[in-house]
Formats: C-alpha cells, structure tokens, sequence
C-alpha cells in the first residue's frame, strides 16, 4: 500500500460545512517492534474488544441496536437507490456508529438526521429488499409498523431527549433515555432495592408486572452471546500472557463474565494493576458516565502497545511529594503514595466507551478502596492525543485568543501543555487525597449524581495547581525561561479554551461531567469564588463584539484554584452531596447566552469540528497450518469500512474475518 493511500490523519468531516466531527485514523508504529507472541496476544485481546461494541449499542438506548442493524442492511444493499437517498442514510449512520446511537457521545443529548426523512427511510428499506436486504423481523408485524415504531427515535428530537438527565429537579432516572432501566423505572423504584443493586456496575433494571427485576450483565444472562464471544478470545490470549499478573487478570475477567459477580472484576482489576507489560488492555464495564446516577459501566474495549514513559514517570515517582503540596487540609492527605503505573501507549482498538470517540487518557481502577490499598494505572493515550491539524489549530488560537496569548498557545500547548495537564490529571490528580474517617463507604456513593463531574473537576484543579509547581523545572518538564510562559499558557488555554468550545452545548444547561468542570472553573475564576469578592487573576472582556478571557495575575489565578480545589476536596472527602450540588449548580451547570451566541457565531465563520473520532488500525493474522506465524497491522480501512466489519465480526470466533 502507497503512503497516499494509507487512511492515517484526517480522513473526513461530517455535519453542515463539516463542523460536527472530524474522522482521523491513527498509526500504532510500536506495534512492527514486539515479539510474535505479543504480537498475538494483542490480536485476541483485539478481537476480544470487538463483541462489547455491540453491548454498547444496547446500553446506550433499547433501539439503537436495531436502528444501526436496519441502516447497515440498507448500506450494504443500496447499489439501486438515488443519490440523494444512499447518501443521506449513510450520513446518518456514520453518526450512530460513532455515538453507539442517536445520542451524543459528549454531550448525551439527542442528534437528528441531517438529511434523511422518514419517508426517504421508508422508501429505501423497501426497495432495498427487493436487493436482498432482510431486516429484523417481529413476528406478525409488518416492516412498516417496524419503521413507524423507530421513527420518534429517529426523527423526532423531543421524543426521549436526554440520554442522561442529572438536572436539578427532574426524576433523573425516568428522564434518562440510558438502556440500564426499562421505560417507567424511577428514581423511587432504585432506592427501594437493597443497597448492593443500587451500586452493581453491571447489571439493568426491568420493570414486569410492577416489580424491579434486575438482569445481570453475564453468560446466560444478559449478553450472553457477546460476552462468551469475549470470553472465547480472552480464552485464546492467556497462553500468551506477557506476565503471570496479566494472565491472572484476564482469567478473573473471564469469571467475572461466566459468573457476573463483581468480585471477580474487583479481582481482575487487582491482577490488571500489577500487570505492567508492553501490551496492555481494558474490557469490562468501567466508566459510569452514562448512568445519572454514577453507578452502572457502560462497555469499554481497548488494546494498546507501550509507546513510552519519560516525564509522566517522572511525575509518578513523585506522587507523594505532589500529595503533600495539595492546598487542602492536611488530614484529607495521604501519608504514603505508592507511585502509580504510568504509560504512554499507542492504541490498537477502541469500542464501546473508548471509541469512535476516544479520551486522551484514562486512570483506574474507579474502586476507591483498590486505589488506596494496590495503587492505580495512568495510561496516556499517545496516538490518539497526536493525530490532530495545526491548520486547524492556528484558525481556533487566532479567532479565539487575544493577540498576547497566540504564539505562546502555538509554541507550547499542544507539544508541552497538553500533555503535561494530561498527566498531573491522571497520574496525581485521580489518585490524590483521602476520605474523611467519619464517612461511612465510598465518597462515589454519597455523592451520587454528581460525583463524576466533582471528580474531573478535581482532577483537572489538579493539574493547573501544580503546573505552576518548581518541582517541574527539577523533572525537566520545560525551562525556567519557560515557566511564566508555560503557566500563562496553562491557564489561558483552560478558561478561553473552555469558553471557545460552548457552541458544543445543547442549549444552556451544561450536563455531561467533563464539560461541568471546565465550566464550573470558568465560573469560579471569575466571579471572585463563592463569595464573589477575590481577585483571582482572571476577566472577561468584550472587543469588538468578540468574548475574551485575559489573565492578569497568575500567581492570583494559582489562589484561585487553589481555593475551589480545597473546597472540592473537602465535598469529597466528606461525602457532602449537598454542597457539591450547589457548587455545580451555581457554578458548572448554567452558560451566559450572549458568550455562547458569540462563540456558535465565530465557529460557524471558522467552520472547525465540535469533536474528533478515530479509526483504528486493523490486526491481520498470517496463518500456517492454522497457526499464527505473524500479525500484520493495516491501515486500509476508512469509518465505514472499519464499522462494517466491526458488526460483521461482533459475535463471530472466525480469526479470519
């Protein structure tokens, strides 16, 4: 394959002058360097991956399953319809694959097609048959009482809106379109089970004849045709281990699928930790982000290659050192800080929760008690956080920067800034802090609802607190003629950053946990804290009908955050579900309309992409007498191509496909 015709860097943009995502592939180069035998567990655990991309699909709403299966059956067979037609459902589903359905994977709110109606649907299933497309079939119903089933999913943007409410004043349970619940279950309904329920990670809750059942998440039960499709590649991948932690691991995870009990995933998390090798990989339900209440994981593939570790070791080694210069009180401190894994790694697959749209990074386990006792893994995401356009970059830092901010964002964020903020929230940002004695349980379950944005908010304090740290001229993170510049910049990109990214809002109310923690900082800054009455460095300001953030002090800014993280820390430690509550509400939840007017209309001048999603390379095995003798990684496939046979392999245990 010629270099012009690898699919790496941007690939496509799709939306109305292309502003609601970018497509870019990624490269995994690492991958050529490892040994056959890695090589090969890379590629069970690859395939291991792919199953729990259907499992997404169907937490994520009771219909996007089927929603995706008819707009593929349609693509596959569309050789005999208009133009007009083909290409509206493939636009459409290039968005379901991406969000794992019709709700936004950022902002969990509702999206529409662009151009497909419901009689352009209508008309393109029924001539599709006659291609030889064959639909999912209900007994006794016709495909157009199907169709008309689907087509408020589809078509209409107020029918179930929000995938996850966390709104003040709403059941956020009943108001959440999220498939861990049949329709009708409320909030009432899940405080009325035992405790152990209403904390399960992997479970969903039917309503029959009035009562909750809870359905388990494990073979014979729910998704037992994927997950023992999971389980047979994990199967495949032990002998292959690269440690005995590693191979420990994945047989606790395969438990944990047979049997469902958390326990076993506890387990497998503990091994996981202590697997520190050149391959490494998540599969299991994990983040709890879909769920209002933070309890339930929703499904996360992910297989990846050590790329390096350089400076975010060096930050880990010196975890406690950065435990000791947190701002907040003394007894919310930890005495000993066991040094964290951390790793920058080059991804090979992401499903689920992990892609199309990737994070930049990831930090787990989320169990608090095994984060204390056995530590924590801090994996950055190298290719992921690289594949990305200076072009692009310049536009967004000249339109939404003032001119004293735009060499130094040039200069430094993306190739020191970024990744340094990347790894101080992940490896001392997660891993920081204590519970108070007194709170009874995990800080996750008194906090409930809010607790994931508490929690990135923290994280991200984190990261802006010690950036202005000295001991990060001793690790060698950047210059001392560099410090003020690399501090201004931080906190520049972190406030007008934010603010040039509200057009990615629906409406205003700002509801997913990552957005409520920039937001809330924003805020904070400001307005002067809670009392409204500090200078915390920072203003807003309007030129030429333009919002601006300026940093006038940094060393008053650093008071600042230093504030609101001592003040979030103390909520955590304390469980304080109340006080968090009203921090967010008043700070993280509610966007000034005249900023959020400006920034819609200078991003539609710019015509930048509101979010990026990923195509990953592919694993082919190089077969000899059924054995495999090498694992080649391919770059051929654009997000159509790469879906399609996502879907094709979902529960198939053909290595060859």
């Amino acid at each position: 394959m010629t270099e012009e015709t690898r699919h790496v860097g941007e690939l496509e943009r799709l939306g109305p002058q292309g502003r609601d995502v970018m497509v870019l592939g990624v490269e995994a180069p690492e991958f050529e360097n490892l040994s056959l035998e890695s090589k090969t567990l890379a590629f069970y655990l690859y395939r291991a991956a792919i199953p729990g991309n259907r499992i997404a699909f169907q937490q994520c709403h009771r219909h996007a399953l089927e929603i995706k299966t008819i707009l593929e059956e349609v693509l596959r067979h569309s050789h005999g319809l208009g133009d007009p037609t083909r290409e509206a459902v493939h636009d459409y589903l290039k968005y379901v694959w991406i969000h794992h359905g019709q709700y936004d994977h950022l902002t969990h709110a509702k999206f529409t097609p662009n151009a497909l109606t419901p009689q352009m649907l209508r008309d393109a299933c029924e001539d599709t048959i006659h291609a030889g497309a064959r639909f999912p079939a209900e007994a006794g119903v016709p495909l157009g009482n199907m169709l008309a089933r689907l087509e408020p999913h589809i078509f209409d943007a107020d029918c179930e809106p929000l995938q996850t409410n966390q709104s003040e004043g709403h059941d956020i349970v009943a108001t959440s379109a999220v498939n861990y619940w049949d329709p009708g279950v409320t909030a009432a309904d899940l405080e009325s089970l035992e405790p152990q329920w209403q904390s399960r990670i992997n479970v969903r809750f039917a309503k029959r004849n009035g009562k909750i059942e809870p359905e388990v998440y494990r073979v014979g039960g729910l998704y037992s045709a994927e997950l023992e499709t999971i389980s047979h590649f994990l199967r495949l991948a032990v002998p292959f281990s690269e440690s005995a932690a590693q191979r420990e691991s994945i047989k606790a995870l395969r438990e944990f699928y047979r049997t469902g009990d958390e326990d076993m995933f506890r387990r497998h998390m503990v091994h996981w930790l202590g697997a520190n090798e050149n391959v490494d990989y998540l599969n299991g339900f994990i983040e709890v982000y879909l769920d209002p209440r933070g309890a339930i994981g929703q499904f996360e593939g992910n297989v990846s290659v050590r790329a390096g570790r350089g400076l975010v070791e060096r930050i880990s080694v010196n975890a406690l050192y950065f435990e000791r210069r947190m701002p907040w009180p003394d007894k919310y401190k930890r005495n000993e800080v066991t040094p964290p894994v951390a790793n920058v790694v080059s991804v090979l697959v992401e499903t689920g929760d992990g892609g199309p749209v990737s994070p930049a990074a990831y930090n787990l386990p989320n169990y608090n008690d095994i984060r204390r006792d056995y530590g924590s893994k801090n994996v950055i995401l190298h290719n992921v956080e690289n594949t990305w356009s200076r072009e692009q970059m310049r536009e967004t830092v000249d339109e939404f920067f003032l001119p004293e901010y735009r060499e130094n964002m040039m200069k430094y964020y993306r190739d020191l800034v970024r990744p340094l903020e990347v790894y101080m929230h992940e490896v001392i940002g997660h891993g920081s802090g204590l519970p108070d004695p007194a709170l009874s349980g995990d800080p996750r379950a008194a906090l409930g609802r809010v607790y994931s944005a508490l929690e990135e908010c923290r994280a991200d304090l984190v990261a802006l607190y010690h950036i202005a740290d000295p001991k990060l001229l001793e690790l060698g993170a950047f210059g001392r003629e560099q410090q003020r510049d690399v501090i201004e910049t931080s906190y520049i990109s972190a406030l007008q950053g934010w603010l040039a990214r509200l057009d990615r809002v629906p409406g205003l109310e700002v509801r997913e946990a990552h957005d409520k923690s920039h937001h809330a900082i924003l805020n904070f800054i400001l307005e002067g804290g809670v009392d409204s009455e500090n200078d915390y460095g920072a203003e807003i300001r309007e030129t030429d009908g333009d919002w601006f953030v300026r940093v006038t002090d940094i060393e008053l800014m650093r008071a600042g955050i230093g504030d609101l993280l001592s003040r979030i820390q103390v909520i955590k430690s304390t469980g304080d579900g109340a006080a968090a509550q009203a921090l967010f509400e008043r700070f993280g939840t509610h966007i000034n309309p005249a900023w959020k007017a400006n920034i819609e209309a200078r991003r539609s001048r710019l015509n930048t992409p509101k979010a990026k999603a990923f195509v990953f390379p592919r694993l082919v095995p190089v077969l000899q007498n059924n054995d495999i003798v090498d694992v080649e990684i391919r770059h051929d496939e654009d997000l159509t191509t790469q879906q399609l046979r996502f879907s094709r392999m979902e529960l198939s245990r053909d290595i060859t496909d």
